[in-house]
């Protein structure tokens, strides 16, 4: 303890607790003062453009059925299902099967049926 230099006492200067209220009144008083209603207003406009975004933002939701149709759609194009998958993956493939003869098929038409040659 003998090594630590000593502190001298810490003295206020002279006047400064008796001009020290003035002083801060002073610096108070320059402030603008912003009207509560300001800040009720502030408040209003957050809320307001918050609602304005939500309800300009587009709506994403779809229809499922509509989501998975062209899900199976793509998949079907890709080639990563066959016509046997989509057949295994329904009750009733008779139905399915007869769509997919009708898209496949090049002579639906009534012309080719009357047609001598065949």
């Amino acid at each position: 303890m003998k090594q630590l230099p000593k502190i001298k006492d810490f003295k206020a200067p002279e006047g400064y607790f008796e001009h020290l209220p003035d002083q801060i009144m002073a610096r108070r008083s320059s402030r603008p003062v912003i009207p509560i209603w300001s800040r009720y207003a502030a408040a209003a406009m957050v809320i307001l453009s918050l609602g304005i975004w939500v309800l300009t933002q587009p709506e994403t939701t779809t229809d499922p059925y509509l989501a998975l149709d062209s899900e199976v759609n793509l998949y079907i194009e890709s080639q990563y299902w066959t016509a046997e998958d989509i057949l295994s993956l329904t009750d009733d493939s008779g139905v399915i099967l007869e769509e997919i003869i009708e898209e496949e098929t090049v002579f639906g038409n009534e012309e080719w049926i009357d047609d001598p040659l065949f």
